[in-house]
């Protein structure tokens, strides 16, 4: 008889269980496992679940249950070397009783799969599913923009069509991969406004994971054109929200977020990830962006053409300043708007001064953890702001007009 036992992921031994399970299966060196930083920290908040599978006198198998659509899951099933193998129609039933959903597929990622690309020509530049070689080339893209090691690594499988991905997308230009985006489902998430759940779908949403775009084809806006299809893709299937994490300290980021994307930001969570490198020297803090792409606040920015959106403080003395680099900060400040000062080049300094980058973080964690939220008199980051060299994150305070603002209503 088939017993699954449902890893607790707020347990006290939720990472060690999790280390144990990871290296069972051959942690980096086995290509169709999830990343390790992926499963600690965003799986369980995307609704994920680890279960263990026992049969006879122990543990054969591991399974990773990723929401979907209509309350069902998806569960990507890793036998252990040399164990039984199991009856499928069993092991799903066992699978629906302990995740309490009659819609479970079993999913093998280490059989083989179809792809079914898809194109659609945004000017010169082809956007659609990918290939079984453009899901390769993902997999090795995410080595050769960030470095990344073999466990960081997303598996090539879950871009085919036999894998409900929320997102898979690439872009193509001059017949050649030129970046990516791919995402989950994702059930639940950031506590939103009362009404904002019901307006924009909010029981099932999409957490979008990574998106790259090699240095070479940056100029043709390819980040802003794969999000715009992205968001295209998720009111097709009923979705009115997407999430992604973001580092609050990468300018270049917060200017395509926040000024051009429009999206908001009510939560934050210092060191986020377990992880350290290039990127990240230190602490791998995150804000968690909501972007609530069927509003008319995203709706009427256009494909083509569009700017962003960037405020000069140098113009706008009512915005008030709550810090001045990491050496001042000020908690008591009570204002319609702040701005929130954050590294002209937070890449650079971690790598010329890796103290002060923590001086900087330590700083702005602070600052994140003090003022944002979604109650009335915390704050909310809609803005990004500039005063000649110097960067900054612009939010508004909450008050009882601004969701409905926010919404476009």
């Amino acid at each position: 008889m088939i017993k699954i036992v449902v890893l607790d992921s707020h347990g006290f031994h939720w990472r060690a269980d999790l280390d144990t399970l990871y290296h069972l299966l051959g942690g980096g060196q086995n290509p169709t496992l999830l990343p390790y930083h992926f499963l600690h920290a965003a799986f369980p908040h995307i609704g994920g679940i680890v279960v263990r599978v026992e049969f006879g006198e122990g543990l054969v198998g591991i399974g990773f249950a990723l929401p979907c659509a209509d309350d069902a899951y998806v569960v990507r099933y890793h036998s252990l070397p040399d164990a039984p193998p199991l009856d499928g129609n069993e092991l799903q039933v066992a699978l629906g009783q302990q995740l309490h959903s009659p819609r479970i597929l079993c999913y093998d990622p280490a059989e083989t799969h179809t792809y079914q690309p898809t194109h659609q020509n945004v000017g010169t530049v082809d956007i659609g599913r990918p290939t079984a070689a453009e899901a390769a080339t993902i997999r090795a893209l995410q080595q050769q923009i960030w470095g990344s090691p073999p466990e960081f690594l997303y598996p090539v499988d879950m871009h085919s069509s036999d894998f409900p991905l929320g997102t898979s997308l690439v872009a193509r230009a001059d017949e050649a991969m030129a970046g990516f985006l791919f995402g989950f489902y994702k059930r639940g998430g950031p506590t939103l406004p009362s009404d904002w759940a019901m307006r924009w779908r909010g029981e099932l949403r999409i957490e979008s994971q990574v998106m790259g775009v090699l240095p070479t084809y940056r100029g043709l806006r390819l980040g802003y054109l794969l999000k715009k299809l992205q968001a295209s893709q998720a009111l097709t299937q009923g979705i009115g929200i997407i999430h992604w994490t973001v580092d609050p300290l990468q300018y270049p980021n917060a200017a395509l977020n926040f000024g051009l994307l429009r999206t908001l930001c009510f939560t934050f969570t210092p060191d986020y990830y377990p992880f350290r490198n290039e990127l990240n020297r230190g602490p791998a803090s995150r804000l968690s962006l909501t972007w609530l792409i069927g509003s008319s606040r995203v709706r009427d920015i256009p494909l083509h053409d569009a700017r962003s959106t960037v405020i000069n403080l140098a113009h706008q003395p009512e915005i008030v300043r709550v810090n001045q680099g990491w050496q001042a900060t000020q908690f008591d400040v009570d204002a319609p708007l702040i701005a929130l000062e954050i590294p002209a080049d937070w890449t650079k300094l971690q790598q010329a001064a890796p103290a002060e980058a923590l001086q900087w973080r330590t700083a702005t964690d602070q600052l994140f953890g003090h003022y944002l939220g979604s109650s009335p008199g915390q704050y909310v980051i809609t803005d990004v702001g500039v005063d000649g060299e110097q960067r900054f994150l612009i939010a508004q305070r909450v008050h009882a007009g601004l969701w409905d603002q926010l919404q476009g209503i």
